[in-house]
């Protein structure tokens, strides 16, 4: 039986798959197996799965389903899971080599703990990697829930889990409806159960892939408001005891939504989103300091678009 078990779900990806399976392939740390889910990919997935099980001397698993969605694809994964641990890594991201090694060792220096994440390199379509993601912010470890409810900071490729947090809080949510923001919902019910510990260290690589970020973002606040709801649902003890943690996320949801719009040039939508936001948290300065912007800067763009007709 191995130690950990790395689930990576993929649907036409075969561009990126190879990097993503020869970074864990590389881990310093050895005692893994890897369980591939190709979620009805059309492209040369199954090709390229089929090279590394003949020649990667690794157990390598190879699960093919209909497409289901990525929710779906690593719940798939997780099912067929035999290690103690379990990670997850998609399939256009990256780990670096120490990743599994720093991880398990940090697990059991500190055994109340049941989960570990980290920080993350942000990459762009090309593999050129920038900033960390936790430039500013660094998490604490411990009863993380309500800090993770304020802000999503539990990123796809870094954390390991115990397979026993999957056993108590369930599997990843297949609702299309939050598609892009499951992996938020499923840490925050990890998290409710089980204390996390964060690694103040980039162990992996996120690829941004090619788009309209402020539609990105957009479509992104907008499925973490369902989140929110959903998790209110279904642990109702929290909401009263977390009303200054619920407030404060719909009011940064509101304001990321706002501007968002502000981007897209959606001026009047945009001042409802932040208005909403400064109901939800009235000390936001940031939200007021939008609201002015809003107030006064649509005038002077429109003003300069019609110079411009002119």
């Amino acid at each position: 039986m191995p130690a950990v078990s790395v689930v990576i779900p993929t649907y036409n990806c075969a561009e990126f798959l190879p990097q993503t399976i020869d970074s864990v392939l590389n881990q310093t740390f050895k005692d893994f197996e890897i369980i591939i889910v190709d979620d009805g990919s059309v492209d040369n997935t199954k090709e390229i799965v089929k090279h590394y099980i003949d020649t990667a001397k690794r157990q390598i698993k190879y699960i093919y389903q209909e497409n289901k969605g990525p929710a779906a694809a690593r719940n798939n994964g997780i099912r067929n899971a035999s290690g103690k641990y379990i990670a997850l890594v998609d399939s256009d991201d990256l780990w670096v080599a120490e990743k599994l090694s720093v991880q398990i060792d940090y697990l059991e220096k500190n055994t109340d703990l049941s989960f570990v994440f980290s920080d993350m390199f942000i990459m762009e379509e090309n593999g050129k990697a920038g900033d960390t993601m936790m430039k500013t912010k660094k998490p604490s470890s411990g009863y993380i829930f309500y800090e993770l409810l304020k802000d999503n900071f539990i990123f796809s490729p870094t954390p390991l889990a115990k397979k026993e947090c999957f056993d108590k809080a369930g599997f990843f949510c297949e609702d299309r409806d939050i598609i892009s923001t499951e992996d938020h919902h499923m840490w925050l019910k990890v998290a409710y159960f089980f204390k996390g510990g964060y690694i103040d260290k980039p162990l992996a690589y996120y690829r941004i892939r090619s788009g309209s970020l402020s539609s990105y973002k957009l479509n992104l606040a907008i499925k973490d408001m369902i989140v929110l709801d959903k998790i209110a649902a279904e642990f109702p003890d929290t909401v009263q005891e977390g009303e200054k943690y619920y407030r404060e996320s719909r009011a940064n949801l509101y304001f990321e939504v706002g501007y968002a719009l502000y981007l897209q040039n959606d001026f009047k939508k945009a001042l409802n989103y932040f208005l909403l936001s400064v109901r939800e948290n009235y000390l936001c300065i940031k939200t007021y300091k939008m609201i002015i912007v809003i107030l006064i800067l649509p005038h002077s763009y429109l003003l300069r678009r019609n110079i411009k007709r002119n």
